[in-house]
């Protein structure tokens, strides 16, 4: 009974192409010819149905559930260059060039790194939600300092694109230094959460001679 109690709910939650219960052929065959459990499970079908029809029903959302989502979506889409933090008494706003200052500064801190640089390309619903809903839109300076920096709440996606000193053992682990600097300084200052954090590695500088390599450049020159 057990069996077939199984049978009669996991058809109902999974059924196959032609309504029935997902079993083995053998044991499908077996059903269609035994009495019994085709008793049984007429039964234990008409025992589930109420269930059934329980479950199929759709599940109201309460309004205020729903008006409390759309005004967060609102919210989220007017402050397309800011992170917001709701705090207790009040609500902190965060612009964007100002967590990409804090980005290139981490990524400027790695050794190896010798140059951070990067662009923002908002899209135009977050530049007319700043111009409706601020006196000025944000700066071009501003717009050139979020170096691919995306907000949303809480939430930031950053991208940074470096230039790696000399030839580094390794530019995968170059990056990864990279974003666990950028991820603990945001975070430690901003109190922002760090997503996601691109680094693209764009070119290798030359690196500058240390004072012994210089001496002994200048002795060779003058022989």
């Amino acid at each position: 009974v057990d069996d077939l109690w199984g049978q009669v709910a996991d058809s109902d939650a999974a059924p196959s192409s032609d309504g029935s219960a997902r079993v083995d052929r053998q044991t499908l065959e077996h059903q269609q010819a035994c009495p019994h459990c085709r008793a049984m499970l007429a039964e234990l079908r008409e025992v589930w149905a109420p269930v059934a029809a329980l479950a199929a029903q759709p599940v109201p959302t309460p309004d205020s559930l729903s008006r409390g989502v759309m005004e967060r979506v609102s919210a989220l889409a007017s402050h397309g260059w800011h992170a917001i933090v709701e705090d207790d008494p009040g609500q902190t706003r965060i612009a964007a060039w100002v967590v990409a200052v804090v980005a290139r500064r981490a990524a400027t801190s790695v050794l190896g790194v010798a140059t951070v640089r990067g662009r923002v390309l908002p899209t135009d619903p977050a530049i007319a939600s700043v111009q409706a809903r601020y006196v000025a839109r944000p700066t071009a300076t501003q717009q050139r300092l979020a170096a691919g920096v995306g907000v949303a709440g809480r939430k930031v996606v950053i991208r940074v694109e470096i230039t790696a000193t000399g030839v580094p053992p390794s530019l995968p682990i170059l990056a990864e230094q990279v974003r666990r600097a950028v991820i603990e300084h945001v975070r430690a200052l901003t109190g922002l959460r760090v997503v996601e954090v691109d680094v693209h590695v764009s070119d290798i500088g030359v690196r500058p001679p240390a004072e012994g390599e210089a001496a002994q450049d200048e002795d060779a020159a003058t022989q």
